[in-house]
Formats: structure tokens, C-alpha cells, sequence
């Protein structure tokens, strides 16, 4: 910084926290008291060793001091630089501003660095200290300590108060003044220190990752975080990022590919300069943007992704590719002690959890895994041949994958608690790991089962919230990076496998005057730890992260042209600062004009009736412009003029003023911020010159109280409103005295009768009183005269009908509801007229009967009272249906503008959007009905299908469970019919068991004799279950049909992280007395639908019971604590009335997120689903 020049205002610092120092020499920067203590400035190493010392892991690359002698203190300038001096090879100086640098009676002084090298891409670390002492008593001193990264924009950093005036001059009472005789001393103590990562202490301003690292970071959508730690890290997989490339993409839709938006997510992390966006690729899974600021869990996000991948890789050169990467084997077993007999299962996985709790290390927890258990006394095994022996259960591995992905399972249900909670605890992971002790005597082990860490996805929060980022090693070389959304750094090995385990925080060391006993601060957890480990083996890592991957030829193609198109944009976003648009509206338009004004100028005009539309240099005169526009529209130069046209307050748009004379000279900048500043574009009307036009037409405004009118007329038998042109009229002229030329202009006879009208706002039509003269009528520049030939009888539409009918026209799309589809109309196959949607042009003021009527003809239905319609969302859904009243229009089917912005369609006509069903009774018998929502459960409980059910008001549940199976048995038949190819097939008889749900809790079951007095809707609903033999399997029927079996029902409900965040449907499910619970769970999990996959990791019981422990005899046991604690409550009338109904054991409750996604509430964190 040159020395007449700096100005450390712009770089100032504040003092940052740094350990306390051994002795009080160090104070607050903006403190004034002076210091006293037996240490003085002059003994330089111990007040730099004591005031400045080095903190945490930083290393010096030298240290210094520099004493700088003032003899003429109230002389000097406001700012005075001392002599360079020269620290560890750099140099420096010191910077002082006596009299304070932008705040007054105070003393600011700055460290300057002093760059050899004038380039900018510079930078130095140090620690410093600055004091000012006494010139006569080193012992009498103020100081304060800081750390700065000095850089080109920050060369100066220090203490703009770094002590105030008073304190300088002023002596205390036992002590003498800092400043006497004009002198004092001020000395800097400078530690240089060493940056090997290159971003100590960086402010990240300006950061370019990759200059700084090589690579580059991903842009968080709002709560993307997990998704982007965990691509990066798939992204550095090299042999993964090859089979991603070589998925067959080249005609895949970008918007709905996958593979495709992950492909070009890979491309772009190896060849942009910025952090790459990953909207495309989200909005490839079928997400809102809603869906971008849900947090989820990494380990859900990177199974539901691989799923999605594996099957798009199927029969593709590179099928089986994820298996090859990422799965392993696992067998459990229970090995008999005495006897020669083992059961075992073998299992693929993809990533394993382990626990934390309990566990110190990662290899305790991979011991934790395959501890083996034995089953003996009261808990023996039932062998198969054998009887009850003693046994030895567990799994053990016969195989591991190539990357091993392992989730610390941070996230556990406490049971104490009631409640989920993140397990805080520290675990050690360590730089490599041999796996071959948990792996199976007969694995092959021709090579070494030795593992390398090369990703620790962090999360840093709660339960609640949080954040992720990934710790990566992107090759075999041992150098780290944090890749935390878009900013990509490196990072120290030791920050990796010491900052990150989890644990306490380390507890300050106790003060030397600490009294014994004295209560000490609590240790508290740290919330920022590894969740989720990536490991891979070292005999093919070479393999696995060797070699380029190379991206295919289309792909290359398409991001070229994206990049070629993203630069037109942004050259044309370079042009709007220096163009502006301009639309001219003529005659032309003015005659085909169906509505308002004289055109619009928005979307709203219609296509087939365009205006002049171009952007135009903003320094382009009105007289260039009027040559181009001649030009383009073909019109002769000098055979019209412009008119500039403004907003008035009633929000119409009509003509000002014309541009003549020395407006011809100006800008059209300058005549969009003189006339039109409310607006970015220039609207302008061309009147063209009538053949006996002044001759001063083009330099000349119209005479003085002359007004420039334009006038339509309105044809009755054709409903429709034509531009006539323009005429000028004189204030003191009479009304009356225009009519032969608005007859002459309309083609009408002389002796025509018309009736006029002004037109003076959409809902403001006027009658002009003839006898009136055109001030007193208020009729001015701009103004419309819309006239008429005068009907002869009041059935003949009149002007003011025409703009109401404007005004209220609309475009309706009528579209069938999406869940209640009438079956029977595509029994047969043939086409519907349900198929395509309604559209018809119509006015919003249409009654409710008529809007059906149009509908039903539409459709071919006699009865139009037999159609009910529903108001649309923003996001289109359904919402509540619309009441039929004799004053219920179209308008109380739309929504509200409020909550949506309807769309213009090519007529420039706002497009709305209704949905109607079809209904079995007419609307006036429903008035006396009630809906209610039924869900069907099929075989498993993964054959859902919801309902609405229509039954009277004050009907018993047995009308609602006829309705129930009449619907059902219809909705088989569509079924079977599709499944025997169209042909008419029977349902086969079945029966339905219905319960009563609240808040997805079992209530009651219903035998057909209650009220149906169910409550709010959506809170209560009711469950149809399928019960029919043919629905189970062999080994089912038998146990489910066996009268010799004692059985109970227990109620089967999900939840997630809280038993009170329940979800999707209960049940009832039988248990058997003396079935062990691994047969209990295996006949749960065919209930469930759940395949061997979805069992290991999507679902898992609530119970902790072996499996060979009888759940029968479990819910036993508590019977007694069970009846103590019913006893205990009080509950109310209406659940005593509805336990009567519901006779159950014991409940299963089943952790699982929600993949229904029927939770809305943000505060319930939605399941991870990938729609394409």
C-alpha cells in the first residue's frame, strides 16, 4: 500500500478471540485502561511468548518486533507510517492515526504488510500485537492481539479504538501518563505463520474452488445438502461414474431422465469452473420445489438413487454394475452345540448400519455385529429332527464389496425417552481396517480384506435439523477435502480423524487459582459428527478410482449447446440494459380490438391480432424509430405520426400527446422517463394522415382545445366491436354534431339513429347525452365513443352487454376427478369422451345449471343434476366440491385470484382448469348424503386403493359397508377384467372386515350396527379389509385355519423417530400360541408386502423379541401390568364405547419412514421417493 495512499478505514479488523494469555498484557481492542505488571515491552521474547501465543495447531514460520520511537506527538499528521521492518523474510510497517481514524478522540493503530511481489494473488498469516507504552517505563503499556490473513484487498489489519485519547494524555492517580513530553513508544510483536492447506484464516470472499483444489462444489437448492455430500462422493467413485456414463441416455428426455441429469451433473463437476447446479437433476426425480427445502436422510437418499439406477441399468452393457460396486454378503445362522445341524440364510446388502452406542470404535462395532448369541436353558433352538438344543446365533460375512458404505447409526429410539434421539457419542474410525476376522471360515481370502477410508459424510445438528458435508479423498494419494455445498477446501488429516468422532468437547485446563471443590462448566457433546463411512478396498482401489471416465459424445453434445444457449442469454440480458422495447399499435389493430382500449399491450392481446412489438437502442431518436417503423411495416414516411399513450388512474391505456416538431429529435429513452415513467416499455399509437390532412401534420400538434377521439361500433346480431379510426372534435363542439360522421365512418345511411356511449373503464360504460358539448360531456383526448344503431326493442344487446360479456369471458377446461373415475365407462374399451377435456369460451357469470348442462351434453349424460364439480389448486389438485344454489355461478367454481394467477391462452382469455365427477345419485340427494373416505386394502397392505363412499346422513355402518363392498366388487371386476385382457370376468366372492381409524391408530371394528358418527374427516376414516383364503399361502392357510391353535389379534400400526408420528394404515394381525416370533415376523412380512430387501432396510418392529421367543407368551407376561395401568386411566365415554369394539393383545408398531408421503406437515420429515 503506497504510504501517502493507505487507508486501513477500508481493511479495519476487529480482535478476534485468542487463549488467554499468562498474564494481564493483553486487553480488549477497545479498552483504555493501561497495563501494569512486571513484564515490559522491552523484553521482547517473553511479551510476545506471553501476549501473543501460539493457539491450536498452527505452526510459526518466524516471529519479531519492532520499537517505534515518537519525540513529536501533538505534531504529527492525522496519519504517519513508521519504517519498514522486516519479520520472518516479509516486511512490514506500522500504520497511526493520532487523532483516530474516522472516530474521533481516539488513537487507531494497523500492522501493514509491505508485498515484494505487486501481483494480487498474494497472501500471509500472522499473529500480532500492538502495543503503546510509556517512553521512559517499558512497564506501562496498552495492548491488543489479533490474526489476519493479509491479502491484496486486506493488506492492513488492526484496532480503529485501539485506545481512546484521555487514556494516553491523561495520568491515573498512582501512575503517570502513556504520553509525556510528547513521546511514547509503540512496538509490534509479529508471528509469521505457516499455511500449508492455503486457507487459514480465509474469508472465502471471491474463494474459487477450482483454482484453490481442483474441483468444485454443488449448489445447495435450499436443504440439498445430504444430496450433495453424498454425489460427490459417488462422483470421485470412478468406476461408479463410468457405469453412470455408459447408461444409454442419447434419447431420453433431460427433464425426466435420471441417468441422464445425473450424467450431466458428473460432466459438469469435471468441467465447470463453478459450482454446478443440480436442479435439473432433482427435478428429474419428479420433485417440487418444495421438495428442495425438505431435509432427508443421506442413507434413504443414496439407497432409493442406487435402486433407481440399478434399474436403469438393466439389460445395459453395464447391468450389475451397482452389485459390483457396492454389494456384499452376509449369512445368519443358528449353529446347534451338541449336534450336527445348522439354519442359515445368505443375504446381499448394499451398505451395513452399525452402532455407536456401546461402541468405541469401528472395529467394536463391526464386533457388535457378529456377537453371537446363545440360545439355551428356557430359550433353546427347535431343530428340525433334533428337538430343543442349545445353539449359537449371529451373522457372519462371506463377502464385502469393493466399497463399503457403513451408516453409523446415530439415530436411535430411546425407550426411556419415548422418543427418537441422535446418539452424540464418540467413534473412532480409523484410517484403514482389516475385515477378515468377521468374515466366514470359508471366504475367499486370496487377497487381503484390508478397507481405506476415502469419505466421512458428516452431520452436524439434531434430530431435527441439520446440515451435511462430506470429508473426501478423491484418490489414493492421503490429501483431504471438505466439500460443503459449493465451496470445495482442503483439510487436514488430523481435522479428519480427530474432529469429527463425536464425544465431549475437551474440558479447559483447571486455573492454577481454581479452589478445590469449585463446581466446573458441564462437558457438552459435539453435535457435528461422521454418520456415514466410506470405505474401499486397497487390493482394487486402483481399479475402483483409477483411470478417467470418460462422458459419452451426446452427452458432450448437449451440454456444448446448453452453454452456447446460456451465453445467448445472457448476452441478450447484457442487451436489455441497452434497449428498450417499443409497441405501436395502428389502425389495423384498433379495427380487430375485441375489447378494451384500444389494444392491450400484455399478454393479453390476442395472436392473431399482433401489435408492432421490437426492443430499440435506447439513444435512438423518435425520428430514426418512425423510419424504421415505415420500414417494417411497409407505410409510407411522412403518412403518419406517433402518439405517445399513458396509464390513467382508472388503469386504462389511451393517447397523450403526439410526437412532432423538436419531439422527433428525442431519444426514446428520454421519452419513456418523461411520459410513460411507470412502465419499461414504449407504447405508442400510429395515426395515419387522412387524404385531406394539414400539411403541418407531421410538425404540428392539433390545434389548441381540439381532441384526438377514436370511435367503434358495436354490431348486435354479431356481438362484435369494430375500430372505426379516429376523429378530432373541438371542446365547444356539440355531441350530436359528430354522429354524420361516425354513420359516414360505419358505413351506415344518414338518417341512421344511433345511440352513443363513452367508454369510460372496463365496469364504467356511459350513455353521452347528445345535447351536451364535448367538455361538458368531459370527453377529452384519448377518449373512445363506442355507438350503435338504436335497438328497437330491449331484447337487442346494447354496448354496455358486450363489455360485461368482455369483461367476464373466460376459457374453462373441464376435466374428469383423478381418483373417481367412473369404471364403467371404459368397460368396454372404447374411447370416453371423458378422454379429452372440455373447453369452452364463456362468461363467469354462467349459472351452476347451465355449466352442467353443457358438461353433461359433453358427455353424453342425460341428467345433468348427476355431476358434481370441484375448485382446482394452485398445484392442481382437487379441492372442496362446489354447493349448488340457484345463485351459484360459474365464477364459485374458479379459484380465488388470491391464491392463483390464471394463464392466458392465444386469445389472450385467462384459462381456468374445473374438475367434475360423475355421481350415481343426483346432487340434490347427495344435500341429504354424506362422504366418507373408505381405504381398500387388498392382499398385502401395499394393495391400497382410497375411496369416497356415499351413504345417508343417518344411516348405520351397515349402509356404509354395503356401499363399500358394491364399490370394491366394481373395482375387482376393472381388475380382473385388465388382467384377462379385456374380456367381462365374475369378481370372485370375497368379504371385508372394516375398523375405525384415528390419527392411523385402530379404534374399533364396526359390525354394521353403529352410528356413524366418525368424526372430522381425514382424522377418522375407515378401513375395508380383504379377507378371502385364496389370498394366502399354503403354509398361512393352514396355520390361519387351525381351530386347535389358540389365537389374538394385535394392532399393527407405523411410525416414525415418535411413536406419536404415526403413518400409513393399521391392521389387525393374528398371532398363535406357541409360534415363535421369527415366524410371527415372517408372516408380517408377507402381510406387509414387503420382499427380503424392503425387510432389511426399510422396515423394522418396534419389539426387540428374539426370534425364538414366542410373542404369545411376551404379551402374557404384561397382561398384568397392562390391566394395572387400564385401570389407572381415566378415559372418556367415547373411548370406553369404542374399546368395547376393538379386542386386541398387544400392538407391533413398525419403524419406517412414511413412503406414502401423507404426511404434509414440513414439521414430519417425508420419505425419499425418485418418480422417474
Amino acid at each position: 500500500m503506497d504510504n501517502e495512499m493507505a487507508n486501513p478505514m477500508a481493511t479495519e479488523g476487529t480482535p478476534q478471540t485468542l487463549p488467554s494469555p499468562k498474564s494481564a498484557g493483553s486487553g480488549n481492542a477497545t479498552a483504555g485502561s493501561r497495563q501494569y505488571s512486571g513484564l515490559t515491552v522491552l523484553e521482547e521474547e517473553d511479551f510476545i511468548s506471553t501476549n501473543v501465543p501460539l493457539s491450536g495447531r498452527v505452526e510459526e514460520e518466524g516471529h519479531g518486533y519492532f520499537h517505534w520511537e515518537i519525540d513529536n506527538w501533538t505534531q504529527l499528521p492525522d496519519r504517519v507510517i513508521s519504517k519498514t521492518f522486516t519479520v520472518a523474510g516479509h516486511d512490514w510497517d506500522i500504520l497511526l492515526f493520532p487523532r483516530g481514524n474516522g472516530v474521533n478522540d481516539t488513537v487507531s493503530l494497523y500492522v501493514e504488510y509491505k508485498p515484494k511481489d505487486a501481483g494480487e494473488d498474494w497472501h500471509v498469516c500472522a499473529m500480532f500485537g500492538l502495543a503503546m507504552s510509556n517512553a521512559e517505563d517499558p512497564t506501562l503499556f496498552k495492548n491488543s492481539v489479533s490474526h489476519h490473513r493479509f491479502t491484496a484487498e486486506e493488506s492492513d489489519w488492526g484496532f480503529t479504538r485501539f485506545v481512546e485519547l484521555r487514556h494516553v494524555m491523561t495520568p491515573d492517580a498512582d501512575s503517570r501518563a502513556l504520553l509525556e513530553k510528547g513521546r511514547v513508544r509503540i512496538s509490534a510483536f509479529l508471528r509469521v505463520i505457516k499455511d500449508p492447506l492455503g486457507v487459514l484464516w480465509h474469508n472465502f470472499h471471491n474463494y474459487n474452488s477450482r483454482k484453490h483444489t481442483g474441483f468444485v462444489g454443488l449448489r445447495n437448492q435450499g436443504a440439498t445438502c445430504y444430496m450433495n455430500s453424498l454425489l460427490q462422493s459417488l462422483y470421485f467413485t470412478t468406476e461408479f461414474r463410468n457405469a453412470v456414463y455408459q447408461i444409454p441416455t442419447e434419447n431420453d428426455d433431460p427433464k425426466r431422465s435420471v441417468a441422464l441429469a445425473l450424467q450431466r451433473v458428473f460432466y459438469n463437476l469435471q468441467d465447470s469452473d463453478e459450482a454446478v447446479d443440480t436442479t435439473e437433476l432433482t427435478k428429474s426425480f419428479g420433485w417440487d420445489s418444495l421438495e428442495s427445502f425438505m431435509q432427508h436422510d443421506v442413507q434413504e437418499f443414496n439407497r432409493v438413487l442406487q435402486d433407481n439406477l440399478e434399474t436403469k441399468m438393466k439389460g445395459t452393457v453395464v447391468d450389475g454394475a451397482m452389485a459390483r460396486l457396492f454389494e456384499g454378503k452376509m449369512k445368519s445362522y443358528i449353529r446347534c452345540v451338541n449336534v450336527d445341524y445348522e439354519s442359515s440364510r445368505v443375504e446381499n446388502y448394499y451398505d451395513i448400519s452399525l452402532n455407536v452406542k456401546g461402541c468405541a470404535t469401528l472395529r467394536d462395532s463391526f464386533a457388535n455385529y457378529c456377537e453371537v448369541e446363545m440360545l439355551d436353558g428356557e430359550n433353546k433352538y427347535q431343530a428340525e429332527g433334533f428337538g430343543l438344543q442349545d445353539a449359537r446365533k449371529g451373522v457372519i460375512f462371506e463377502s464385502f464389496p469393493p466399497v463399503l458404505q457403513l451408516q453409523l447409526k446415530r439415530f436411535e429410539y430411546d425407550f426411556q425417552r419415548d422418543a427418537m434421539v441422535k446418539i452424540n457419542d464418540r467413534h473412532e474410525f480409523p484410517p484403514t481396517i482389516d475385515l477378515g476376522e468377521f468374515l466366514a471360515d470359508d471366504a475367499d481370502r486370496s487377497q487381503p480384506w484390508t478397507y481405506a477410508l476415502h469419505g466421512v459424510l458428516v452431520h452436524s445438528g439434531d434430530l431435527h435439523g441439520g446440515h451435511y458435508f462430506g470429508l473426501l479423498r478423491p484418490t489414493a494419494e492421503d490429501r483431504w477435502y471438505r466439500f460443503d455445498d459449493d465451496r470445495v477446501v482442503p483439510v487436514a488429516r488430523d481435522e479428519v480423524f480427530e474432529e469429527y468422532y463425536g464425544g465431549e468437547f475437551p474440558q479447559p485446563a483447571q486455573p492454577a487459582t481454581a479452589v478445590p471443590g469449585m463446581r466446573t462448566r458441564p462437558n457438552s457433546k459435539r453435535f457435528t459428527n461422521a454418520y456415514m463411512l466410506v470405505y474401499i478396498r486397497e487390493s482394487l482401489r486402483d481399479k475402483v478410482l483409477g483411470g478417467e471416465a470418460a462422458a459419452p459424445a451426446h452427452l458432450l453434445r448437449r451440454v456444448q449447446e446448453d452453454r452456447a444457449e446460456e451465453a445467448r442469454r445472457q448476452r441478450e440480458k447484457a442487451e436489455l440494459a441497452h434497449t428498450l422495447a417499443v409497441k405501436v399499435v395502428s389502425d389495423k389493430q384498433f379495427a380487430q380490438h375485441q375489447s378494451f382500449d384500444l389494444s392491450y399491450f400484455d399478454q393479453r392481446q390476442p395472436a392473431s391480432n399482433p401489435l408492432f412489438e421490437e426492443r430499440m437502442p435506447r439513444d435512438m431518436t423518435v425520428r430514426d424509430f418512425a423510419a424504421h417503423y415505415a420500414e417494417r411495416t411497409g407505410c409510407a414516411l411522412g403518412s403518419f405520426r406517433l402518439w405517445t399513450m399513458v396509464g390513467r388512474v382508472n388503469k386504462t391505456v389511451r393517447c397523450e400527446v403526439p410526437l412532432v416538431g423538436a419531439a422527433l429529435d428525442m431519444t426514446l429513452a428520454q421519452v419513456l422517463e418523461s411520459r410513460m415513467p411507470r412502465w419499461t416499455d414504449m407504447r405508442l399509437y400510429c395515426e395515419t394522415c387522412p387524404e385531406d390532412g394539414p400539411e403541418d401534420f407531421l410538425d404540428e400538434k392539433p390545434p389548441l382545445r381540439t381532441n384526438l377521439i377514436h370511435a367503434k361500433f358495436f354490431d348486435p346480431e354479431t356481438f362484435t366491436m369494430r375500430g372505426l379510426g379516429s376523429l378530432y372534435a373541438r371542446n365547444t363542439q356539440m355531441v350530436q354534431e359528430i354522429m354524420p360522421k361516425l354513420r359516414a365512418m360505419a358505413g351506415l345511411p344518414p338518417d341512421t339513429p344511433i345511440v352513443l356511449y363513452e367508454e369510460v373503464k372496463p365496469s364504467l360504460i356511459e350513455p353521452i347525452v347528445l345535447t351536451l358539448n364535448f367538455r361538458q360531456a368531459e370527453i377529452q383526448t384519448g377518449d373512445i365513443i363506442c355507438f350503435q344503431i338504436e335497438p328497437s326493442d330491449t331484447s337487442v344487446p346494447r354496448v354496455p352487454d358486450f363489455f360485461d360479456s368482455v369483461q367476464h369471458r373466460i376459457s374453462v377446461s373441464f376435466v374428469p376427478h383423478p381418483t373417481r373415475a367412473d369404471d364403467e365407462r371404459t368397460a368396454s374399451g372404447a374411447s370416453s369422451p371423458d378422454a379429452e377435456p372440455l373447453t369452452i369460451t364463456t362468461s363467469s357469470k354462467t349459472p351452476y345449471d347451465n355449466v352442467a348442462q353443457l358438461v353433461a351434453d359433453h358427455l353424453g349424460m342425460s341428467d345433468p343434476l348427476k355431476l358434481r364439480f370441484y375448485t382446482v389448486s394452485p398445484t392442481g389438485q382437487p379441492r372442496q366440491p362446489v354447493r349448488r344454489t340457484p345463485t351459484t355461478t360459474l365464477a364459485e367454481m374458479l379459484p380465488s385470484a388470491m391464491f392463483m394467477q390464471p394463464s392466458l391462452n392465444n386469445k389472450g382469455l385467462h384459462e381456468y382448469t374445473v374438475m367434475y365427477e360423475r355421481l350415481e345419485v343426483d346432487i340434490v340427494q347427495i344435500e341429504n348424503m354424506r362422504t366418507i373416505r373408505v381405504t381398500f386394502v387388498g392382499r398385502t397392505m401395499r394393495d391400497e386403493h382410497q375411496l369416497e363412499v356415499l351413504v345417508p346422513k343417518d344411516s348405520s355402518a351397515q349402509a356404509l359397508m354395503e356401499a363399500t363392498y358394491s364399490k370394491i366388487e366394481q373395482l375387482l371386476r376393472t381388475q380382473q377384467r385388465s388382467a384377462a385382457g379385456g374380456s367381462a370376468v365374475p369378481p370372485k366372492p370375497f368379504s371385508l372386515r372394516f375398523y375405525v381409524v384415528g390419527y392411523h391408530r385402530v379404534l374399533f371394528e364396526l359390525n354394521g350396527s353403529e352410528h356413524m358418527n366418525l368424526g372430522t374427516p381425514g382424522v377418522s376414516d375407515v378401513v375395508a379389509e380383504l379377507c378371502t383364503s385364496d389370498d394366502t399361502t399354503a403354509e398361512d392357510a393352514m396355520m390361519d385355519t387351525a381351530e386347535d391353535r389358540p389365537s389374538k389379534n394385535v394392532e399393527v400400526f407405523h411410525f416414525y423417530r415418535d411413536l406419536s408420528h404415526a403413518h400409513s394404515v393399521p391392521f389387525l394381525f393374528p398371532i398363535y400360541q406357541n409360534e415363535p416370533w421369527r415366524d410371527t415376523w415372517t408372516r408380517l412380512q408377507r402381510r406387509l408386502g414387503m420382499g427380503e430387501k424392503d425387510s432389511d432396510n426399510n422396515s423394522s418392529p418396534a419389539t426387540t423379541a428374539d426370534d425364538s421367543v414366542c410373542l404369545w407368551d411376551l404379551l402374557e407376561q404384561q397382561q398384568q401390568r397392562e390391566n394395572e395401568l387400564a385401570e389407572q386411566r381415566i378415559e372418556s365415554k367415547d373411548e370406553e364405547d369404542q374399546k368395547k369394539g376393538l379386542d386386541v393383545a398387544g400392538f407391533i408398531g413398525l419403524h419406517h419412514v412414511d413412503r406414502a408421503s401423507r404426511h404434509r406437515n414440513l414439521h414430519h420429515e417425508r420419505a425419499i421417493r425418485i418418480l422417474n
